[in-house]
């Protein structure tokens, strides 16, 4: 199960790793940085629950957070490039 469940997010996380990669401008690659923040929050999480580490999902936490808040700053150094 554990196996399934990685393998899952290793494919759903190939389209945003190319849109990261071919994305011909800076929202297209937030969009994929953001999409693989969230896939390797959850795969945090799904080790946390199989292994029966409750420290993974402190880590998944504030790597969720992280991203979060580098989306964000991201995000608005984007916009105040096109003024």
């Amino acid at each position: 199960m554990r196996t399934a469940v990685l393998v899952a997010l290793v494919f759903t996380a190939l389209p945003p790793l190319g849109r990261l990669w071919l994305g011909p401008t800076l929202w297209d690659r937030l969009t994929g940085a953001a999409s693989l923040n969230v896939r390797v929050t959850l795969a945090l999480a799904a080790e946390a629950a199989f292994a029966g580490h409750g420290i993974l999902l402190d880590v998944a936490l504030a790597y969720a957070v992280l991203g979060f808040l580098g989306t964000v700053l991201v995000a608005r150094f984007g916009e105040r490039g096109q003024r």
